[in-house]
């Protein structure tokens, strides 16, 4: 579904991923590992168009999408959770949902919203609420509704569980499990390396914007110390 190839991006002049490989299928989790400053975001806002790429080649269902602008890479099937929520805090719940389905027929929005409804059933009790008088758990939730209204093939989800209650995380994480059984090909970046691997498929862990490690889920398990040591969290033995 999208493939990554020798991808350098950065900011400006300043270079953030150094020529990283990366593959993500549908119906697959790849969680992307790293310590802060490690790449991963920049590797994410790269994807969906709002880092500039330096170098290297970003292909998305066989096509090249390089030079396509963000608006055309989420009518093309590629949506994003970024880190922070973003949302239109002035706007209600439901109003920042129709805003993300703003690619889509008109008369696909009620259906959509339905279903983001079915996945988290508290929006629906908060529908007509401002964004930004919710907790930080609903606008995740709020967040993750807008990258669907989209009806996007593959979802990029940048620090999920980042600043949430355990309980709120155990929801946010069974709607990616149900939309993986769904089909849909997911990206999340993660600071828990226990809570990535519950739900991932694949694993690539980024150090200094470089990858220096990938596998599957239960290699990952296997090489755990290994990835611990490169997020900084014990001493390479």
């Amino acid at each position: 579904m999208l493939r990554l190839e020798k991808l350098c991006c950065g900011y400006g002049p300043m270079q953030a991923v150094h020529g990283i490989d990366l593959e993500a299928a549908a119906g697959r989790v790849m969680a992307l590992l790293g310590a802060n400053g490690a790449g991963k975001s920049s590797t994410l806002m790269c994807i969906a168009g709002h880092v500039e790429i330096q170098a290297g080649q970003i292909s998305y269902k066989g096509g090249d999408i390089a030079q396509k602008t963000p608006m055309e890479r989420v009518a093309a099937g590629i949506g994003l959770v970024p880190e922070g929520r973003r949302l239109f805090t002035e706007l209600t719940v439901r109003e920042n949902l129709v805003v993300g389905g703003y690619c889509r027929a008109r008369h696909e929005t009620a259906p959509n919203m339905e279903k983001i409804l079915g996945l988290f059933p508290r929006l629906g009790e908060r529908i007509d609420q401002r964004a930004g008088a919710l907790s930080g758990g609903e606008q995740q939730m709020v967040s993750i509704g807008r990258a669907l209204m989209s009806k996007p093939e593959l979802l990029l989800v940048d620090e999920l569980s980042l600043g949430l209650m355990p309980k709120v995380i155990d929801i946010c994480y069974a709607a990616l499990a149900e939309l993986k059984e769904q089909g849909m090909g997911l990206i999340v970046v993660e600071q828990s390396t226990q809570r990535a691997l519950e739900v991932a498929d694949d694993v690539t862990v980024l150090e200094s914007g470089q990858v220096v490690w990938s596998g599957t889920a239960a290699e990952a398990k296997d090489s755990a110390d290994m990835i611990d040591a490169c997020l900084g969290l014990k001493k390479a033995s």
